[in-house]
């Protein structure tokens, strides 16, 4: 399920995963830059899969579906290999 964002609002990637740490979001970035996009976040939902065909199906450009803070997981730790 998502929902459109009303308000005009233009963040980078890292404020909007802030704001926003139990959601997904799709932005639509303002330049290719990949290291900390900005742009316009035009919708928030609860499924990575669901916002990202939304933005194939609309044709975005430049569009980037970001996960919020309590998405982003780390495996962390130590590999040791023989």
């Amino acid at each position: 399920m998502y929902s459109r964002v009303e308000e005009n609002l233009h963040m980078t990637r890292s404020e909007v995963s802030e704001r926003y740490p139990d959601s997904y979001i799709l932005m639509q970035r303002d330049n290719r830059d990949l290291f900390d996009p900005a742009g316009n976040i035009l919708f928030i939902g609860d499924n990575y899969d669901e916002l990202f065909s939304l933005m194939m199906r609309s044709d975005i450009p430049l569009g980037l579906v970001v996960e919020g803070l309590n998405h982003q997981y780390s495996l962390g730790g130590i590999v040791v290999g023989e």
